[in-house]
């Protein structure tokens, strides 16, 4: 099973429209779900790891401007 759940602490979200910004960045990046709460400042993203690495995840979360802190 190459699926894997993880949660990232994310800085520098502050509204709706940051949440969607990021959850498009993941879809482009094939993920399978992705649940962003910018007032907790945590993504949790379900991907397939022989599709997408975590580099490339947090990669997308510095492409919007953003600052990935911690990953669970």
């Amino acid at each position: 099973d190459n699926m894997k759940k993880i949660k990232l602490y994310i800085k520098g979200m502050h509204c709706k429209s940051c949440e969607m910004l990021l959850e498009d960045a993941f879809e482009d990046l094939g993920v399978v779900s992705s649940k962003i709460d910018f007032a907790k400042g945590q993504a949790i993203v379900e991907f397939d790891e022989t599709k997408v690495s975590l580099e490339q995840l947090k990669k997308a979360v510095v492409d919007e401007d953003y600052t990935v802190t911690k990953v669970e």
